[in-house]
């Protein structure tokens, strides 16, 4: 599908959220935090999400799409809303960065902290599969930060790493 006359732009910022159609393109910048971009090849429909964590330490805290466990289940909600099934979608991931540097390690000694980055990897893989969603690629680990930039229109995501 060729670009709209009229693009909206979207920045997603930690623990913020998206799903929308083919006039938009959605942006965000990512260290350990994980986007999962979702695509529907044939509406034309998509979503990123903007995680800071996999799950919430307290299972009964209140919703909010800073945990991927709720990002998930807000993009499940809106495939429901719009007659379309999560194995209809095509899934790219990115993020799950190494942020902290060896003297913040020695200093944090709680390993619940450390690599961050790649539990909330391992959390999108996860739970994509759990809900029959292909990944169709991913940029995952690393040191490096990544800015992210989403088209609805044509599914298209550019990474640019710093």
């Amino acid at each position: 599908m060729d670009s709209p006359n009229e693009v909206v732009d979207r920045f997603l910022n930690p623990g913020e959220i998206f799903f929308g159609g083919p006039e938009f393109r959605v942006k965000t910048l990512l260290g350990s935090c994980v986007s999962i971009v979702l695509w529907h090849p044939n509406r034309h429909l998509g979503g990123m999400c903007h995680y800071l964590l996999p799950t919430p330490a307290d299972l009964h805290s209140e919703k909010t799409h800073k945990y991927g466990v709720d990002a998930v289940a807000f993009f499940l909600s809106e495939m429901k809303k719009r007659r379309s099934q999560p194995n209809e979608y095509y899934a790219k991931v990115f993020g799950g960065s190494n942020m902290f540097l060896h003297e913040e390690r020695e200093i944090l000694k709680d390993n619940s902290s450390l690599n961050v980055g790649a539990r909330n990897a391992e959390f999108a893989k996860k739970i994509l599969k759990e809900n029959e969603i292909k990944i169709l690629s991913e940029d995952l680990g690393g040191t490096l930060s990544r800015k992210i930039y989403f088209t609805v229109w044509d599914g298209e995501v550019w990474v640019e790493k710093k």
